[in-house]
């Protein structure tokens, strides 16, 4: 009986130890997978020359240089423009998709609110039919929205594409909000309204502040959504005037764009794409606190 026990034990522990084994092989691959790249990106983006095909994953540096990123803050397409083309682009996109954020956060935690909140007619109906929305892809519309965007004259003008970015975005982040804000204690509100508190109230000095772990989340999707894109952009701009960031760094892959592709300019390009991702990940992290809400209502 002893020696059956005894062996039970040993496959469990040899089990456990295979499995742990297991788990971090496949963490190792994954971290390879990520890493490797990136420190390839980050060589390639040091090394003198055109040609990817030269740049190992062993930093030779013989060929080091800055010059891909002198480029990048230096070169003008056209004499007498106040920025350089990717400097422009860059600032461009920055202020597109931090104006984005903040609509995006703002409209969705307001109509989370009112259906998480509210019971009215056609509430369902409504719900249902952001449900609906989010079963076709954006690109779907691309002749609407260019037909559109043409008749308010909003062509070349990416500061517009904020109304698209922000109508694609927010029914998904009302469904995900709204199942947030159902956690949160009704006794809140009704204590607010007690003291004379006002929907408006509510909504600004109680729901939202208590909301926030969810809004960091909705804040970094939807800074990454317009910093990222490159389909809306690419019909909707005419190349070379008011380019985003992401049409910039594209055309330096294009062999047809002989004065400026340097695939290793893209590199540069693309390291530096990534500050501004980095700096809201690490702002919204904080905020991002499981649980906040738990003993917030008193009995």
């Amino acid at each position: 009986m002893s020696s059956t026990v005894h062996s039970l034990a040993s496959t469990t522990r040899s089990r456990k130890i295979l499995g742990t084994i297991l788990v971090h092989l496949w963490l190792v691959l994954l971290a390879v997978t990520i890493v490797v790249p990136l420190l390839w990106m980050i060589i390639a983006s040091f090394t003198a020359g055109k040609l990817l095909s030269g740049v190992s994953l062993i930093p030779d540096f013989s060929k080091f240089s800055l010059e891909h990123y002198i480029y990048l803050f230096t070169y003008k397409s056209q004499d007498g423009q106040p920025l350089p083309d990717f400097v422009a682009s860059f600032l461009r996109s920055l202020e597109v998709a931090v104006l984005n954020t903040f609509v995006v956060v703002l409209f969705s935690t307001m109509a989370a609110y009112v259906f998480s909140r509210f019971r009215f007619k056609g509430r369902k109906p409504l719900l249902i039919l952001l449900l609906l929305l989010q079963m076709f892809p954006s690109f779907m519309g691309m002749i609407a929205l260019f037909l559109i965007f043409r008749s308010f004259g909003w062509l070349n003008q990416p500061l517009y594409f904020v109304t698209f970015y922000v109508a694609s975005a927010v029914p998904y982040n009302v469904y995900l909000i709204r199942g947030y804000m159902r956690n949160i204690p009704m006794s809140l509100d009704e204590a607010a309204r007690i003291d004379g508190a006002s929907n408006l109230t509510v909504f600004f000095r109680i729901i939202f502040p208590l909301s926030v772990p969810i809004l960091g989340f909705v804040a970094v999707n939807a800074f990454m959504q317009p910093w990222l894109d490159y389909i809306i952009p690419s019909q909707l701009l005419t190349p070379g005037k008011a380019d985003t960031v992401a049409l910039t760094i594209f055309r330096m892959t294009d062999p047809y764009e002989t004065l400026i592709y340097n695939p290793m300019n893209f590199m540069a390009a693309g390291l530096l794409l990534t500050i501004p991702i980095v700096i809201v990940n690490l702002l919204s992290q904080r905020f991002i606190i499981y649980g906040m809400t738990s003993g917030a209502d008193k009995g």
